[in-house]
């Protein structure tokens, strides 16, 4: 194994011998006659492909040579990223094989890949958020994370390329281990909406990196046709109607162990084990039983995570965002506090790696250029009524009020003029504080099932007399009046999302997940709607941070071989992870970012209401 400096230094000299020798095998290998890469990858090179393969195979053992693989500032305070960057690249030498020209692309494989895989949102995303005029988008970018994902990326084509796509099921069923290459399968728990996964995906794809495990999507998820390829060279999709899975249908059950067995595994060791050598499963597969909708309080322990780094393949399915307690994990804390110092973790993972198809960014621009582009203020309304149309009906004028209470009350929302020519009095004192920055275009993005709150708004404004000023104009795309499911579904949820958002202030649901993953693409810290029948509650309370509340999460450690951590309050141990607001969820745990977009509230008091349908 190569190692950095804390291990020792190999000398320079290693690189030109690299070289030398590649060069050599290569040359002979092609006088020979012998397939440029063994599997079904591609075709003998000509002599200049050898050579820049040669070149880049020399250059990486050169790179990988150096004290470390992080340099300057980074080296002294990330070493945690760069053990994690060190064990990707030795996974992937390890996947290799010796074949270093499986790690690389040359110019050309490259530009075909890009060509192949077209993603604009990976060009274009950024310049929405850059946009807004209210709050900043304030997003941390040192670079690691990229250099995480690259590296990554290299261990994902490496192993994709060992076993070939069209070969998964032969590889799996065979409880074949020969690549060395391990595997994670990032599913979701039928029924759940959108929101619900892609946060359950972007929890098994940041597990897999911090483990090297090579995550792959099912077709079934659907979320292969909405989201970009994120590892460049490689893919990500999973076809499920040749993958024995989800492992508790009647015909997979066979191929499949359960965590509980892993768990169980572990238990039968004497205690004296864990002292000299960590330990392993035995198992291949191991996979989260049927109607669980995460993993179990003991998957969040560091020995029994030491466990399931003998587990080939992990097949992961859920409803609920559970990265905050990878933060838990004391063997990822440090990694994880380096990557993401602020906390942003979700909003790094969405935007690097959950970005929409150029199908779906072609909708999203074409709704933006149409609704929201010209604005100077742009506000996000995400309104779910969880029980569906007997909610709507009993609590949809209910809503509607606090909606807009919320907004006048912390200045989003614009006022109305009474008959009389005097302005809603709870809103006075605020508008003539902030009258010096007036918008004089907002516009009100309304995401929901139902037509409630725009109806409502339309009555409300129109029947009041406007004064002069800025004008407001409401829009909202769609209306099923029931929860269905789909591609074209999902599609056009991804498209709200997005466009939630680009605002600059956003109002979500409790316990939406349509809503939280709009509040952390956007890097927003969102508006709460008061949806609690009972007591004497404002309409709405400021969020405590940009991240999703992880509902129904255990609030204790359940990690019987570590008596330190065993039942204590998470909370009490790592500090940013708090409980959710009640507002929010009665039982959750969620990560308090640093920092956030801030935003200073206001609203004129010569504004006119302009509503559209």
């Amino acid at each position: 194994m190569l190692t950095n400096s804390r291990n020792g230094r190999k000398p320079k000299l290693l690189s030109v011998v690299a070289l030398a020798a590649v060069l050599f095998c290569l040359v002979t290998a092609r006088l020979l006659r012998v397939p440029y890469i063994s599997g079904n990858y591609g075709n003998s090179p000509d002599m200049a492909t050898i050579f820049q393969t040669a070149l880049s195979v020399s250059t990486s053992w050169s790179a990988l040579d150096e004290d470390s693989v992080l340099s300057g500032a980074a080296q002294a305070t990330r070493p945690s990223v760069e053990e994690l960057i060190s064990a990707l690249r030795e996974a992937t030498q390890k996947a290799a094989r010796g074949e270093y020209f499986l790690m690389d692309l040359t110019g050309e494989e490259r530009e075909r890949w890009n060509r192949d895989n077209s993603c604009q949102s990976r060009l274009e995303l950024k310049a929405m958020y850059n946009r807004r005029k209210y709050a900043p988008d304030v997003e941390e970018d040192d670079g690691l994370w990229d250099v995480v994902l690259e590296e990554y990326a290299k261990l994902h084509r490496v192993c994709m390329r060992r076993v070939g796509r069209e070969n998964l099921k032969n590889y799996f069923e065979t409880r074949n281990n020969s690549t060395g290459c391990n595997f994670a399968i990032a599913d979701y728990s039928t029924g759940g909406g959108l929101g619900n996964k892609i946060l359950a995906i972007s929890n098994t794809v940041l597990y897999a990196i911090l483990t090297q495990r090579v995550v792959l999507v099912p077709t079934s998820t659907l979320v292969p046709e909405l989201m970009c390829e994120p590892f460049v060279g490689s893919s990500w999709v999973l076809d499920s109607d040749q993958f024995p899975v989800p492992p508790w249908e009647s015909a997979h059950r066979h191929l499949w162990t359960i965590h509980k067995d892993v768990y169980q595994e572990l238990d039968r060791l004497p205690s004296s084990r864990f002292v000299k050598d960590p330990p392993r499963s035995k198992l291949y597969s191991s996979s989260m039983e049927e109607y669980q909708y995460q993993p179990g309080s003991r998957f969040f322990c560091d020995v029994e995570q030491e466990m399931f780094k003998g587990v080939t393949w992990l097949y992961f399915t859920g409803c609920l965002y559970t990265i905050p307690k990878l933060f838990a994990i004391p063997a990822f804390r440090e990694t994880l506090e380096e990557l993401f110092p602020s906390r942003l973790v979700l909003t790094r993972m969405l935007r690097s790696v959950m970005l929409p198809n150029d199908v779906v960014w072609d909708r999203i621009m074409r709704a933006d250029a149409e609704h929201l582009k010209e604005a100077d203020r742009r506000v996000g309304l995400q309104i779910r009524f969880r029980h569906n149309m007997n909610e709507y009906v009993e609590m949809n004028a209910v809503v509607n009020e606090r909606v807009l209470k919320c907004g006048l009350d912390n200045g989003f929302l614009p006022s109305t003029v009474d008959q009389d020519g005097t302005m809603e009095s709870h809103l006075a004192q605020k508008t003539s504080v902030h009258n010096s920055k007036s918008s004089s275009s907002v516009k009100v993005f309304v995401a929901s099932l139902y037509p409630g709150f725009a109806d409502f708004a339309r009555e409300k404004y129109v029947s009041h007399p406007k004064s002069t000023g800025e004008v407001v104009s409401l829009v909202q795309l769609s209306h099923e009046m029931s929860q269905t499911y789909g591609l074209e579904i999902d599609r056009q949820s991804l498209v709200e999302i997005i466009m939630l958002s680009f605002c600059d202030d956003v109002v979500v649901t409790p316990l939406s997940t349509f809503g939280g993953l709009a509040q952390a693409y956007g890097n927003l810290v969102p508006w709460i709607l008061e949806f609690r029948k009972e007591g004497s509650h404002p309409p709405c309370e400021r969020g405590q941070t940009v991240d999703v509340c992880y509902q129904e999460a255990d609030q204790l450690y359940s990690c019987p071989y570590n008596r330190r951590l065993d039942k204590k309050k998470i909370s009490d141990v790592v500090p940013y992870i708090q409980k959710c607001l009640t507002v929010d969820a009665l039982d959750g745990l969620q990560l308090i970012t640093k920092n956030f977009s801030g935003t200073e509230y206001y609203i004129s008091s010569d504004s006119t209401v302009d509503l559209l349908g």
